[in-house]
């Protein structure tokens, strides 16, 4: 069995710095990890995807400026450097990883027969990019423990995230493991 393991947004802007970064997200690190070294021994193609604004993206109108293109904003943090050796990364402008990006075509080159979905935000661009994973009937599975997302006010992050989570099982059709 073929598989690719997508990663949304494990970059510096989300988790380390910059005007969305939300500590709570580093949570991810330890098990994504771990996955990424499990998938990298089984032969999964690993494609990280990450955020990578002009500086009047159309986005900044709902969210402050962030990860925009040719800062440190935008880079994979430190903790899954070594992973991007042999990766795709991807850049993307939205919250879903399929839209004006070569994920499509990445995944259908490699013709994985599951897809495992990690990332920031759980109710954002993993959501987002889980549904059109599963839009384009790939098998997703979701480890619990390897997606987050941030707390602020009217958005508590554990709330969020289980909402979430039961949204991309019960109603997109996704695993949850972990």
């Amino acid at each position: 069995m073929k598989r690719a393991m997508v990663i949304a947004d494990a970059i510096n802007g989300f988790l380390k710095f910059g005007n969305l970064a939300s500590p709570r997200m580093e949570r991810i690190l330890p098990c994504t990890g771990e996955h990424l070294r499990q998938e990298i021994r089984a032969g999964s193609r690993i494609i990280f995807l990450y955020d990578n604004h002009g500086p009047n993206d159309p986005e900044f109108k709902m969210f402050a400026p962030h990860c925009i293109a040719g800062t440190d904003e935008t880079r994979v943090v430190d903790e899954l450097q070594e992973y991007t050796r042999d990766a795709v990364l991807i850049p993307k402008t939205r919250y879903d990883g399929f839209y004006e990006t070569t994920l499509e075509e990445e995944l259908a080159a490699f013709g994985p027969d599951e897809v495992i979905m990690a990332g920031v935000c759980t109710d954002i661009c993993v959501l987002h990019t889980a549904e059109g994973l599963i839009n384009r009937r790939y098998r997703v599975i979701v480890p619990r423990y390897c997606v987050e997302t941030y707390d602020a006010p009217g958005h508590d992050g554990d709330e969020v995230n289980r909402f979430a989570l039961a949204h991309i099982r019960d109603v997109l059709g996704a695993e949850i493991v972990g």
